[in-house]
């Protein structure tokens, strides 16, 4: 349990720090009421718009929505990274560094114990010292699917979390896994405040971490201002303030970060292109494992043919939407595994555009053109509809882009813009644009609930994972093969050939890997400015400003 730090002692000398070089899911309490946690001076929370504070160290920014929680059990890698840390942190370019660690997770020689040694003298926000016992309760939870963290089963290959010392933990798995370093990126909160379940928890709004940020003000439906740790273990950061306003719409960031009323904003490429070098903006972009694709939900009857869903890829113009939707800020790709994959990566594993090779699978398989140019197999015309968020503009263009490309082949593509409650409800009927990559970090983190037959039944609770109810056991074989292997070359090299098994039976028609594309004003002025692979959480917890607690004035 975490205790009170000691007020006197000097802190023990802290570990160096990696080099620094320059270059939600669920649902959590429906709050209306404005928190406020600590009073703030000097922050210029009420400047009108077309102003900018004059302190240098407050940053403004426009964010995509609100944040549903602030618990770390539920919205991981997001804005929650600023307040708490994990063991094990994203740093620049995406490599895994030590976090809370003091080096990266040392495993056994059989992948089945990792053990883990902690800095000391690190505190929470709220004073008290942060231990092991803290690591082994944010574990406990996570994995305790009475807790309700989405993120459970993710954790499953973990037996039990040992604290062999106040500063030693080690993990015990059921199996060997070689990703595990990926997964204890999970931001560590006070056990004393995990609550009963994610939602009861007073993380939702009152975080207590390590992180180097403390929530000032929350405004419920307006915006949310951060405060910097003056003794956060990684030092003082020289920002001191983030005023995050939540602006849904795109247009409006776009008009509030032109105008100089905000700092800088997450927007989508071509909008994002068209205010590169506009009023002190430049465009700022990261390459992420965030993919975008169709699912083929297997309930419907034409899905459940290989020769189908193979002639859907074969024809989906990918590079036309690169071109267009993105402005070519992404990648045309085939399967959920992205260039973010590294060696892990199958680059050959494509599907090349060729209509005419999709028609005549698509004749092979009983599907011929009717009277009225529609494709029928025995009185039953090829006709689906595609799910998209409504609010989500990319999205609605994928689903618009797919659409004309199978209405060329007569298939009748319905689009139906919807809300997130409907999506998970409807998902095993109705083909939907999905999101993926959250945590790109290891090969198994990006596509195992994406493609292993154990999440083939169709769960509106876990709608997300295997959405098209896809079952493979060449794929399920590969997939626990790559998780238990300690040679990283032949690890990469089990991938690989999963993707070429994925392309001869495809589970959905995957079209591309964004580029997040961001502006910002002002960057110039800061030492340690940097890249970052992104997962497919993106925000301005991410962007350029993914690392704002190190960044020195020049």
């Amino acid at each position: 349990m975490s205790t009170p730090a000691p007020a006197q002692p000097a802190q023990p000398a802290q570990p160096a720090l990696p080099a620094r070089t320059a270059g939600p899911r669920r649902r959590g309490p429906a709050a209306t009421t404005t928190v406020v946690l600590l009073a703030l001076s000097g922050c210029a929370l009420d400047a009108p718009a077309g102003t900018t504070t004059d302190d240098p160290t407050t940053l403004r920014l426009a964010e995509t929505g609100e944040y549903d929680t602030l618990n770390p059990l539920e919205y991981p890698l997001g804005i929650t990274s600023k307040l708490y840390d994990g063991l094990v942190a994203v740093g620049q370019d995406g490599e895994l560094e030590p976090g809370l660690a003091t080096e990266l997770p040392v495993p056994g020689d059989d992948l089945t114990t990792w053990t883990v040694t902690l800095r000391e003298g690190v505190t929470f926000s709220d004073g008290s010292a942060f231990d092991a016992d803290d690591v082994v309760a944010a574990y406990d939870a996570v994995r305790d699917p009475a807790r309700g963290s989405w993120m459970s089963a993710d954790y499953a290959m973990i037996e039990e979390v040992v604290a062999t010392g106040p500063a030693t933990v080690r993990f015990e798995l059921a199996y060997p896994y070689a990703g595990l370093p990926a997964r204890l990126t999970l931001g560590i909160p006070a056990s004393e405040a995990l609550g009963a379940t994610v939602v009861d928890s007073p993380l939702a709004d009152e975080p207590v971490g390590t992180g180097p940020y403390v929530l000032a003000e929350w405004r419920r439906g307006e915006s949310l201002t951060l405060e910097a740790r003056e003794d956060w273990w990684g030092g003082a950061p020289e920002v001191t303030t983030i005023h995050l306003a939540f602006v849904a719409d795109e247009n409006a960031r776009a008009q509030r970060v032109r105008s100089g009323d905000v700092d800088g904003a997450q927007l989508s490429p071509r909008t994002a292109t068209e205010l590169d070098g506009v009023a002190g903006l430049e465009l700022v972009t990261n390459p992420s494992g965030d993919f975008r694709a169709i699912s083929l939900p297997q309930t419907l009857p034409f899905f459940a043919d290989p020769d189908v869903r193979t002639a859907l890829n074969l024809a989906t113009d990918r590079q036309a939407m690169v071109d267009g939707i993105l402005a070519g800020h992404g990648e045309a790709i085939a399967t959920p595994f992205t260039p973010a994959q590294g060696d892990a990566y199958e680059q050959t594993a494509t599907f090349e555009h060729d209509p005419d090779a999709a028609a005549a699978l698509l004749d092979e398989a009983g599907w011929t053109l009717g009277a009225d140019g529609t494709r029928v197999k025995d009185g039953v015309p090829f006709a689906f509809t595609v799910m998209y968020f409504a609010e989500d503009t990319l999205r609605r263009d994928v689903a618009q882009a797919f659409a004309s490309d199978l209405a060329g082949l007569g298939i009748d593509v319905s689009l139906e813009g919807v809300d997130r409650p409907y999506a998970v409800t409807a998902m095993d009927q109705k083909a939907f644009v999905l999101g993926g990559g959250d945590m790109p970090y290891d090969p198994d983190a990006q596509v195992y609930r994406q493609l292993h037959s154990d999440y083939a039944v169709f769960d509106t609770d876990d709608a997300y994972s295997n959405p098209s109810g896809y079952a493979d056991d060449e794929v399920d074989r590969l997939l626990e093969e790559a998780r238990r292997e300690p040679d990283a070359d032949a690890r990469a090299a089990t991938y690989r050939l999963l993707q070429e098994r994925l392309v001869e039976n495809p589970p959905l028609v995957t079209v591309f890997a964004l580029e997040h594309t961001y502006v910002a004003r002002g960057l110039d002025a800061w030492d340690g400015v940097g890249h970052v692979l992104e997962p497919h959480e993106h925000g301005v917890a991410w962007g350029p400003w993914f690392d704002v607690q190190h960044w020195t004035r020049r």
